[in-house]
């Protein structure tokens, strides 16, 4: 498996320009936070992510893909901030 500081290199950049990031929390999992450009409005957040399942470039493409796909379906929808942050959707990588 990748190191933590590999997939997090490769996930917030995956958002650029957006401001991306990745917390690894106790059980092993991730939190990605997505945030517009110069702002503190936040676009997305997602938990529980099983580090596990980011073992390869592909999953992690495929996991980048997913997000980038749920923030245009909820700038789209103009769905609120407190809501966005509320999503626990189980994405899988």
């Amino acid at each position: 498996m990748m190191s933590i500081l590999e997939q997090r290199q490769i996930i917030e950049s995956a958002f650029l320009p957006l401001n991306c990031r990745c917390l690894v929390e106790a059980d092993d999992t991730l939190t990605v936070q997505i945030r517009a450009v110069g702002g503190d409005q936040m676009l997305l957040g997602v938990k529980g992510i099983q580090r596990s399942e980011l073992s390869s470039s592909r999953s992690i493409s495929q996991l980048v893909l997913r997000l980038r796909q749920q923030v245009t379906v909820l700038e789209s929808t103009h769905v609120p901030s407190r809501e966005r942050s509320a999503l626990q959707s189980g994405i899988r990588a």
